[in-house]
């Protein structure tokens, strides 16, 4: 997928990246605002900060390998988490057909252009810089969300510990395991939100706040998550605590359907929403 052909879309996208952490919002049509640059976008999005390159494993790694081969680049081979020869392959089709500069490893720009195609960043003009984009940035340590309205989500602190290129290493006292950028959607208890269970879930038992459907082979059933990067008004802002109690049909891979105990009418509005889900351990 070549970013260069949607470069017209951008300021949707700039809209939408507000979603990331709330601190971007595009300015209206008659009065366009130039997009943050990208040492800004950085500060608030972890993997912007991941230098990857061949030889380098683990979550990162695989959250690359889905993410290139979602956006239409499957030299990248399997989602292994190990970064070998094919996926430096996928890395440098994705500069190539991009304008980046073909190095083969994952800088902040790269990045940015990566989290684009999801409108989780906007687009940047390139300067042909190897580290175009890479300028130095100071970890975000700490978020803080609201309590939920109407019992729709966990409330949470939003507490991290950074860890390798301001990595969150935990989130409010749990192990962060894996990361992925997905892309969400919300149910509620009706019939119509969740034909044919209704106020239950896949298994049979109630539909309760912070429970979200997940493929079980992306994300494990009953894993603690926590979710941001939404912009619903309904949910806390900033991010939730979750577990993955549920399924559905139509939930497969890179997505989600977070449960909301709203009527109908708030469910549609939730729409289909831009995330960040952060799985969580012991």
């Amino acid at each position: 997928m070549n970013l260069r052909i949607r470069r017209s879309a951008w300021g949707t996208a700039l809209a939408l990246s507000a979603g990331l952490a709330g601190a971007f919002v595009a300015a209206p049509p008659a009065a366009a605002a130039a997009p943050p640059p990208t040492a800004a976008l950085a500060a608030q999005h972890p993997a912007m900060r991941q230098t990857l390159a061949i030889g380098d494993s683990g979550h990162w790694v695989c959250t690359l390998q889905a993410d290139l081969r979602l956006l239409g680049y499957p030299s990248v081979g399997p989602m292994d988490g190990i970064f070998g020869p094919e996926t430096q392959s996928g890395v440098e089709a994705f500069q190539r057909e991009n304008g980046l500069p073909v190095t083969g490893r994952t800088n902040a720009q790269t990045w940015q252009d990566i989290l684009a195609g999801f409108h989780l960043t906007p687009y940047l003009p390139h300067t042909g810089d190897p580290d175009d984009g890479g300028a130095a940035v100071s970890p975000t340590t700490t978020t803080t969300t609201t309590a939920p309205s109407s019992g729709t989500a966990a409330t949470s602190t939003g507490s991290t510990t950074p860890g390798q290129n301001g990595t969150p290493t935990t989130i409010d006292g749990y192990k962060v395991v894996a990361v992925y950028h997905m892309i969400a959607t919300a149910y509620g208890p009706s019939l119509r939100d969740n034909y044919p269970y209704g106020p239950v879930d896949a298994f049979g038992q109630p539909l309760q706040a912070g429970m979200i459907a997940v493929d079980p082979s992306v994300i494990p059933l009953k894993s603690r998550v926590y979710v941001k990067g939404y912009t619903d008004s309904v949910l806390p802002a900033g991010g939730f605590l979750g577990r993955a109690m549920d399924t559905g049909g139509a939930i497969k891979g890179h997505r989600i359907d977070i449960f909301l105990n709203q009527n109908p009418q708030t469910v549609s509005h939730f729409g289909i929403e831009p995330v960040t889900v952060y799985v969580l351990g012991s």
